[in-house]
């Protein structure tokens, strides 16, 4: 498992296919976008803030799905919250 462990790069890095279509104040609710995302088999990765060492659950999250179902996942999210995007 080599390389498993090393550093993220600092700032906000998405991975190459992946695209943010979220983001949760704290890691409850980031838990909670991951959980219903999975549920439907949609891959998620939930983008820890850099600091999150020190602040624990607080800080803001990105929630990453995979570019080919970014729409799907949009449609899925704003089903079940009330979801509005930022200008």
């Amino acid at each position: 498992m080599k390389g498993l462990w090393r550093k993220r790069p600092k700032g906000p890095a998405v991975p190459e296919g992946w695209v943010e279509i979220a983001a949760a104040p704290n890691q409850m609710l980031a838990g909670m976008l991951e959980g219903a995302l999975k549920e439907k088999g949609i891959p998620v990765i939930v983008d820890r803030p850099g600091a999150f060492a020190y602040t624990g659950s607080a800080g803001v999250h990105g929630i990453l799905v995979p570019t080919d179902r970014e729409e799907e996942a949009r449609g899925l999210l704003s089903e079940i919250w009330d979801v509005t995007e930022d200008a």
